[in-house]
């Protein structure tokens, strides 16, 4: 079986009571491991036995002095692990696969046609971004092509944030009116 330490007394009244995050902090890093083991050995999923088990010490943390009330705090990690294990089996968890397990059947659904049908609208968006004025064009691109922040962008262009988040509106306003046109 897997060997989780159980407390002392005087730890549970240091974690209950104390709120002593340190002797919490070591009974965690010495049982962890073993409760993921035991986790695992039920529901077969990695992923999902690591949260039980920080579930569970999140609960033993949260008690606060219901802990001093429990006589044998290792009994009660195995017990609550096993019904948290149960209770995600009987609701038929979702298993977590690498993607590289399926990689040969990943499907490429574009065909040619919608490839081409994408070029053609991406090259229409584009014309519409060229038609914007200057600075609004330069903020649009900074924050949505970039991916800067309206700050990042006021920063580079010389510009207040405010100005940014109006160039922004006049761009979108504008992309919509000439994109909706061109339908």
């Amino acid at each position: 079986m897997y060997d989780i330490k159980d407390f002392s007394e005087e730890q549970k009244h240091r974690i209950a009571i104390m709120r002593d995050e340190y002797v919490f902090k070591q009974f965690f890093i010495q049982n962890i491991a073993m409760l993921e083991q035991y986790a695992f050995s039920i529901i077969k999923d990695a992923c999902h036995a690591e949260d039980v088990a920080s579930e569970v010490f999140w609960e033993i943390w949260n008690m606060g002095s219901k802990l001093t009330q429990i006589k044998s705090v290792s009994a009660y990690l195995y017990r609550a692990t096993k019904n948290k294990c149960l209770n995600l089996l009987r609701n038929k968890i979702v298993r977590y696969e690498p993607v590289e397990v399926h990689s040969n059947t990943l499907v490429d659904d574009l065909s040619p046609e919608a490839l081409l049908i994408s070029v053609e609208k991406t090259s229409e968006i584009e014309r519409a971004i060229d038609q914007l004025p200057p600075k609004t064009k330069e903020a649009f691109l900074l924050v949505k092509d970039c991916r800067m922040t309206y700050k990042q962008a006021a920063e580079a262009m010389g510009i207040a944030v405010k100005t940014v988040d109006r160039h922004i509106q006049i761009a979108v306003a504008k992309l919509y009116f000439l994109l909706k046109e061109k339908k």
